[in-house]
Parts: structure tokens; C-alpha cells; sequence
């Protein structure tokens, strides 16, 4: 007999439809051979359906299992082996979600700190570049008052020089003039 795990098992809202065909495939794949928890669901279900009572349905069904030698302690065994399959996704769940937090959360997480670390790093280097470049307008500012002395000490030197040569200069030509003129 086939079970449709789908309309076995209920489905609200709330539940996701691909989570849902995971976990029952995984129910299915599990699925054992003799009259276990799914064929008992089943036969519980059908008889709900014809208008029993849940208390009815569920000893009506007892009593047709435990004609194919289903016992109390074997459904609850089978109930047990079908929650054990549901664990065993979680934790296959678990694993792929921690992998995913690592590879899509984790990885992004660091990048977004890397890249502050990196703006941090570069405001650093502009501070240290604005510092070097209030350095240099300094050394600018003493060179041009430097040039500016220097540039007025070669300029009165070569006045001093001029005058001192002009003065020499034509007292020489006044000298020669005169000694040609009296010689």
C-alpha cells in the first residue's frame, strides 16, 4: 500500500513548502517495510475521516495493526525511528546552515571590516600627508623670507658696489682727463 506522506502529515501555512518535501523525502527513504507509525497514520486518518472519533479511529486502528502483530512498544518504537530520521535532518540542517552563515554572513562580515581597517589606514595617511605638507608650506615660507634677505643683501651689495665703483670710476676718468689735458 503507497502513502502519501503529503496528505498524511498536516501542512498549515507557516510550514515551507520545499523544507516540507525535504523532510518527507527523507521520512520515505526511511520508511520501513512492515506495518509501522506511517501505515498505522493512515489507517487512523481514513477512519477519521469516515467520522470517527479521534479515541475511536485510534483503538479501531490499534486493533486492525495488531492483527499484522503491531504491538504498543513497536509503534512507539517506529514513532521514535521516524523522529530520529527528523533529527537527523536538523542536524544535516544545522551543518548546512552554520556552512552558509560562514560563507554568505561570516565572510561578508569580514569584508565590511577589512574595508573599515583599509579607511582607517588611509585616514591615517591622509593625516600623516596633511601633517608632511604643513611641514613643507613651513620650510616654503622660511625659504621665500630667506631668498627675500638674501635677494636684498645681493641687491644692496651690488648698489654698495656700484656707487663705490661710479665714485672710483670717474675720479680715475677725471684723473686721466686731467693729466692729458695738463701733460
Amino acid at each position: 500500500m503507497t502513502i502519501n506522506l503529503k496528505e498524511l502529515f498536516s501542512h498549515t501555512e507557516v510550514m515551507n513548502d520545499k523544507v516540507l518535501m525535504k523532510l518527507l523525502t527523507a521520512i520515505k527513504d526511511g520508511q520501513q517495510k512492515d506495518f509501522d507509525y506511517l501505515k498505522f497514520k493512515q489507517s487512523y486518518k481514513a477512519l477519521c475521516g469516515l467520522g470517527m472519533d479521534a479515541s475511536t479511529a485510534s483503538k479501531s486502528a490499534y486493533v486492525t495493526a495488531s492483527t499484522m502483530g503491531l504491538t504498543k512498544e513497536k509503534l512507539l518504537l517506529t514513532v521514535q525511528h521516524y523522529k530520529n530520521i527528523l533529527n537527523r535532518e536538523k542536524e544535516q540542517f544545522a551543518v548546512a546552515l552554520k556552512n552558509q552563515i560562514a560563507k554568505n554572513i561570516d565572510s561578508k562580515t569580514m569584508d565590511i571590516k577589512r574595508m573599515h581597517d583599509k579607511i582607517s589606514e588611509n585616514q591615517l595617511k591622509i593625516i600623516q600627508i596633511q601633517k608632511e605638507q604643513t611641514i613643507l608650506e613651513q620650510e616654503i615660507e622660511k625659504l621665500k623670507q630667506a631668498l627675500d634677505i638674501s635677494q636684498s643683501k645681493i641687491e644692496e651689495t651690488r648698489n654698495q658696489f656700484k656707487q663705490t665703483f661710479d665714485v672710483l670710476y670717474n675720479e680715475v676718468e677725471e684723473d686721466s682727463l686731467l693729466y692729458d689735458r695738463i701733460l
